[in-house]
């Protein structure tokens, strides 16, 4: 081994505690050296996390657009429940009825409705298509939604790639949006010749187009502002030399201790540095 101070070799046996060139107690020399990667390890580290915090921050509390961001999407997960229209059968043993909204479909769904209304070909095909198609449009505005909430939970990575998927998959979810207005508004007049059948018309649609444009408005604010994190150089640097040191072209021993320091740290380094000063002078003052 090699003496981690003046970097000769010692012996295999050699148990002196200390190195026979420098005289330095080489357990302790090994501790310091240790000490000094970690700290160096940890400054490094943290470049990464402060970073992190930086791009979290802005994009999801870093300003009045992107909390509102978050409120729409609130509101949109709250759209998808809204009946976008309601079918009510009248059978000679039971009435069935059938709301197309979040809630609506999933419990016509667990209990039988929905198949029972899409079968309904034989008496009334036009009424079975349209119900398959709104049906499907429901699904299609909540893949896009589904969408938008992905690109703004994944906002943290890259604020700008995310706003611009979030644009086009909220443009995507309005012409959806539209799509079951029209048909909606036209599910009434669609099944007026049938007698045990009645539709009304659900607010739905237009709830997902009003937060949908929202949600558009609000990101394209994010890409025309060009809103990004604040994040400083000192720590892109860090984490410069950090993909370095992965890439083996540099190593601990190489990097002083601070590895890079700001101004502000500096200041603040000395600063400490003089209060404890000042306190031994203090301690040994009081001593004498």
């Amino acid at each position: 081994m090699k003496c981690p101070k003046c970097n000769k070799e010692i012996g295999r046996f050699e148990l002196s505690p200390n190195c026979k060139h420098c005289g330095v107690n080489i357990f302790y020399a090994q501790q310091e050296v240790l000490l000094t990667e970690d700290a160096k390890r940890c400054e490094l580290e943290y470049a990464t996390f402060h970073i992190l915090t930086a791009k979290l921050k802005n994009a999801f509390i870093g300003g009045k657009i992107q909390i509102m961001r978050i409120v729409a999407m609130v509101l949109a997960i709250g759209a998808i429940f809204v009946p976008f229209a309601t079918v009510e059968a009248g059978f000679s043993l039971f009435t069935a009825k059938f709301s197309f909204g979040a809630f609506g479909i999933y419990q016509a769904f667990t209990d039988g409705t929905l198949q029972a209304v899409l079968n309904m070909s034989t008496y009334a095909p036009e009424l079975t298509a349209s119900l398959f198609v709104l049906l499907a449009l429901i699904v299609l505005i909540f893949l896009s939604g589904f969408g938008v909430f992905a690109a703004l939970i994944l906002s943290f990575i890259n604020i700008q790639k995310s706003a611009k998927k979030a644009q086009i998959l909220s443009l995507t979810g309005i012409v959806f949006s539209v799509f079951s207005l029209v048909l909606s508004l036209a599910l009434p007049k669609i099944i007026s010749d049938i007698a045990f059948i009645n539709a009304k018309f659900g607010v739905g649609s237009i709830a997902c187009i009003a937060v949908l444009v929202l949600i558009f408005v609000l990101n394209r604010l994010i890409v025309t502002k060009n809103i990004q994190p604040e994040i400083k150089d000192i720590d892109l640097q860090r984490v410069e030399i950090k993909n370095r040191i992965k890439k083996g072209e540099i190593t601990y021993a190489d990097l002083p201790l601070p590895v890079l320091e700001s101004e502000e740290e500096k200041e603040k380094r000395l600063r400490e540095k003089e209060e404890k000063e000042a306190l031994v002078q203090s301690a040994k003052g009081e001593g004498k």
